[in-house]
């Protein structure tokens, strides 16, 4: 039994082992760039849009009564 454990140990660093012959092309490289570029601005956006919530719920600020009928008129529509 522990030997079999212990085979399931080390067989991960022998796959480590293996020599691999690929790459990367440019295109390949833009898509990953835009990719972290649109994550970042998608975060950017989500926290503009809940920044007063964020405050509110970290409790750096209380909720205004300018904020609550804000978001009362909101539901009414």
């Amino acid at each position: 039994m522990e030997n079999i454990l212990l085979s399931l140990l080390i067989m991960p660093l022998f796959s480590i082992i293996i020599q691999m012959f690929a790459y990367i092309d440019p295109g390949t490289g833009s898509i990953i760039l835009q990719a972290i570029i649109a994550g970042v601005a998608g975060a950017a956006i989500a926290i503009k849009l809940f920044w007063h919530r964020i405050i509110v719920f970290l409790g750096l600020r209380n909720k205004d009564k300018s904020e609550i009928t804000d978001e009362e008129d909101d539901s009414e529509n």
